[in-house]
């Protein structure tokens, strides 16, 4: 092997050692941000690693993966607290092998359908680098690892989708983080991904660690939760099995008190106390008098029991397994005297049971100590079923309830009230309350540190390295013994009260972040591809200003010209430079007032009428339009200018044309209305019914007719001017009763009622310049449309006001309101809002474009407020006489 040869292996040795390295420890940091009792985590960094090494360095990387995969997954189970065995290496390689599978796939699909190494500027790119990579590839090492767990009986079937799932979703995003770094880090062109580094390496380490933080945060608060739910129900359990054990020493208290209130207790008083005052306590096998019989009463005592039945009655001792021979000189005993229940235990009367060790300790404490004793856990005489108990003695004094030295008690000792208790019968009944699946408990006798014994357990197999982290331990004291309760969780408790909310926030910030990482991408890959496009843009938008048909301005806030067009320097023929150094008030003098008076405040201006003026000073009249602009901390306006020689041109012929047109209806519109009035009247005799009411039709056909020439002829004159005002000085108020009086007929017509408000009496005598007639015909339109258009019921109300130097006339009904689409046409000659209904409520729809003619000749505005289904305010202004 040449030398080139032999750097190339220790090269690709290298990658691979590293590899395999960065895999373990990426593995293990990944399971830091594992939810308990499991290793569910929403980051599986190894994979996104595996994926970008197999991209950059080829398919030798493979090598790396399933070494680093299989130390992984072996460190994992020794960290469960399995020993490392050929099992266990195996689970692990097929694991690794899944994994290099799904690195292998992942790889190929994108060299495939993307091509690489790749820029990965283009979004399409980007986004099948990321869905092949990481949701479709992954799905591949989930499925292969989540079926080796269950055929290697590592998890149940249940559990097999919920692995799965949580599986992929820690690979997938594991591959949407981590593989886009290691292109930053490692991919070609070098000089390209490189300059990534700060612009999509950094913001994605930064988010995702703040992600991770906030993952902690929120785990260790569920966690700090499940510990707080567990030790209240351990802190239950305790309790309950502590009341249990009360209820045990009750019970033999109340049978001490028969024994101390009576002198002598028969055998069937014993039973009848126990059955009716006793209450039963599960776990108790039974309850008996143990007599303390001394040596020099033990022949009398045996007499006596003789003498209440018992043949042949010896106090006995137990020899062997259930054998016992007659108990031999001592200097006393403790004979089962009565117990209950009879049938089953009645071969227990006679017994000495204060030889055995165990026994005979917990009846000298209780005898000197005059409290309730309970033995360490022993085999219990006469049980079939061989099973562990305990027994309580309570000791009975003579003549006294508990004297006070224990040389007194040790005299004066009468016998013992005895409960025989089963242990596995005494604690299940205490957890009745509770899920047993939930919990192993434990029990364990301390009273002799040195030797503990197992008081009680329902431990089944060991429990996980996390559930014995858990576990709560409280010291009980009972019958003068120590009990260490234990209880810890079962793993069937930690997988129902397990939250995966951290885990979720987890996915979902880290989702975010991958989301973030590939806008990074798209945004630095295509910083040039943008500059190019904009440098593209602004010379189309310059040639399409410098083609443009209409005339177009740009001007500043300050009202300056910055731009323009040849159509501009044509129309108001100027030089570009001259046009330049002008303002927008030296071209369209109505504009430069506006930026005069607001400045950038000014609105858009939708297209309107206006007048220009052109280099030599005469004036064109235009149409224009304007449009404000924001361009950062700048504002322009674009205006658009159109020259309305021509439209002005055909509006006057138009207006021609309407004006003949009127005065030749004139003539026989009157002709025709004499003849009909003749016919009407009766002059010419009397009318058949339906030719009167075809008469009447066609008559007042006839009255609208002329009323519409009328109509044509007023706007006609008032628009050329030739209509000659007969303003006089005149008090605004009375006209207004007046108009509201004369209208009053018309509005109880359609049913609504017609209002003047209260009107500030300093108002009533002030005067204005004004035809009076002209402007009882305005009143008239406004108060008609408002009437016709209210409903029925409605109200219309008349007000006067004083703004400044003006009066304010309002109508006010609450009508059906005026679409807010029709403003710009209201005011026009014919203008209406809907043909059908106009035509229904006997509308010309010139109305308003007298009565707007014949304020501004009074030299005020008019304007009007609605709002559809509530109702519409028209107002217009008059100046005040002072």
């Amino acid at each position: 092997m040449t030398n080139s040869g032999r750097a190339s292996a220790t090269v690709w040795i290298l990658r691979i050692f590293w590899l395999t390295l960065a895999y373990v420890i990426a593995g293990r940091l990944s399971l830091f941000l594992a939810i308990p009792p499991g290793f569910v985590t929403g980051l599986f960094l190894p994979m996104g690693i595996a994926l970008g090494a197999v991209l950059i360095w080829g398919t030798p990387m493979l090598w790396g993966v399933f070494l680093g995969s299989t130390l992984l997954n072996v460190s994992v189970s020794l960290g469960a607290g399995q020993n490392l065995s050929l099992p266990v290496v195996m689970i692990a390689a097929e694991i690794a092998l899944g994994s290099s599978i799904a690195s292998l796939a992942g790889a190929w699909l994108i060299r495939h359908y993307i091509g690489f190494p790749d820029k990965l500027t283009d979004e399409r790119k980007i986004f099948a680098f990321f869905i092949l990579g990481g949701p479709i590839a992954t799905s591949l090492s989930a499925s292969w690892g989540a079926l080796v767990l269950y055929l290697n009986g590592v998890i149940h079937y249940t559990q097999v989708l919920f692995t799965w799932w949580t599986w992929w979703i820690g690979d997938a995003i594991g591959v949407l983080i981590a593989t886009p770094l290691m292109c930053v880090f490692f991919a070609a062109p070098r000089h390209f991904w490189q300059n990534r580094l700060y612009t999509v390496g950094a913001p994605m380490v930064l988010s995702s660690l703040v992600v991770v933080t906030v993952f902690i945060l929120a785990s260790n608060n569920e966690q700090r939760k499940l510990e707080d739910h567990f030790r209240q129900q351990a802190q239950l359990i305790t309790a309950s099995i502590e009341s249990n054990l009360s209820s045990l020493a009750y019970t033999l208290a109340t049978l001490r008190g028969l024994f101390i209130a009576s002198d002598q207790v028969t055998r069937s008083e014993f039973a009848a106390y126990v059955k009716n005052v006793i209450p039963g306590i599960k776990g108790v096998k039974g309850v008996s008098w143990n007599k303390y019989i001394r040596q020099e009463d033990r022949a009398a005592f045996e007499q006596e029991m003789r003498a209440q039945g018992y043949e042949n009655f010896q106090i006995r001792e137990k020899a062997g397994a259930d054998t016992y021979q007659t108990a031999p000189i001592r200097a006393g005993y403790t004979v089962i005297t009565y117990v209950e229940p009879w049938q089953e235990n009645r071969t227990l009367v006679g017994i000495e049971v204060g030889i055995e060790p165990a026994r005979a300790a917990a009846q000298i404490r209780a005898r000197d100590t005059g409290n309730l004793a309970m033995t360490a856990p022993l085999q219990l005489l006469n049980d079939a079923r061989s099973t562990r108990g305990i027994i309580v003695f309570y000791p009975v004094y003579n003549g006294v309830d508990n004297p006070s030295t224990a040389a007194e008690r040790q005299q004066a000792l009468e016998g013992y009230a005895t409960a025989i208790v089963r242990i596995n019968e005494l604690i299940p009944p205490a957890l009745s309350g509770f899920i047993a699946s939930d919990f192993e408990i434990t029990i364990t006798d301390i009273t002799d540190m040195a030797n503990p014994a197992i008081f009680f357990t329902s431990l089944a197999e060991e429990n996980s390295a996390y559930a014995r982290t858990l576990e709560i331990k409280t010291e009980l004291s009972f019958g003068g013994r120590r009990l260490l309760v234990s209880i810890i969780p079962s793993e069937t408790f930690l997988l129902e009260h397990r939250s995966l909310q951290s885990w979720f926030v987890l996915a979902g910030g880290l989702l975010f972040c991958s989301f973030l990482g590939g806008f990074l991408l798209l945004i630095t890959g295509r910083t040039q591809h943008v500059r190019d496009l904009v440098e593209q843009r602004t010379k189309e938008l310059a040639a399409i200003l410098e083609h443009a048909m209409e005339s177009i301005l740009v001007v500043d806030a300050q009202g300056r010209i910055t731009k323009t067009n040849p159509a501009a320097i044509h129309l108001f023929g100027y030089t570009v430079d001259s046009l330049l150094n002008l303002t927008l008030g030296d071209l369209i003098p109505s504009l430069g007032k506006l930026f005069g008076e607001s400045g950038v405040d000014l609105p858009s201006i939708s297209w309107q009428e206006s007048v220009g003026v052109r280099s030599d000073g005469s004036e064109l009249p235009i149409e224009l339009s304007m449009s404000p602009v924001e361009l950062q901390d700048q504002k322009f306006f674009t205006i658009m200018v159109h020259d309305a020689t021509a439209k002005r041109k055909v509006d006057r012929l138009k207006n021609e044309f309407i004006s003949t047109v009127s005065h030749e209806l004139r003539t026989p519109l009157t002709s025709i209305k004499g003849a009909l009035g003749i016919v009407l009247s009766g002059d010419l005799g009397a009318l058949e019914l339906r030719t009167r009411d075809l008469l009447v039709i066609a008559n007042n056909n006839a009255d609208r007719l002329a009323r519409l020439v009328n109509d044509i002829l007023d706007i006609d004159k008032l628009e050329f001017g030739n209509v000659q005002l007969n303003n006089q000085r005149i008090a605004i108020y009375p006209l207004l009763k007046q108009s509201v009086e004369q209208n009053q007929g018309y509005s109880a017509r359609y049913g609504v009622e017609l209002v003047l408000d209260d009107i500030d009496s300093s108002l009533h005598e002030l005067h204005a310049s004004l035809d009076a007639d002209r402007f009882l015909q305005v009143m008239s339109n406004l108060l008609s449309n408002a009437i016709k258009y209210s409903h029925l019921g409605g109200k219309v109300r008349v007000n006067l006001e004083r703004e400044s130097r003006y009066f304010k006339i309002s109508v006010i009904d609450e009508g059906q309101g005026i679409p807010s689409d029709f403003r710009q046409r209201i005011f026009r000659k014919f203008a209406q809002v809907d043909s059908s209904d106009t035509k229904r409520r006997d509308g010309t729809g010139l109305g308003l474009s007298i009565t707007k003619a014949i304020v501004e000749r009074f030299g005020g505005k008019i304007d009007y407020r609605s709002v559809e289904r509530e109702g519409t305010t028209f107002f217009f202004t008059v100046p005040i006489l002072e």
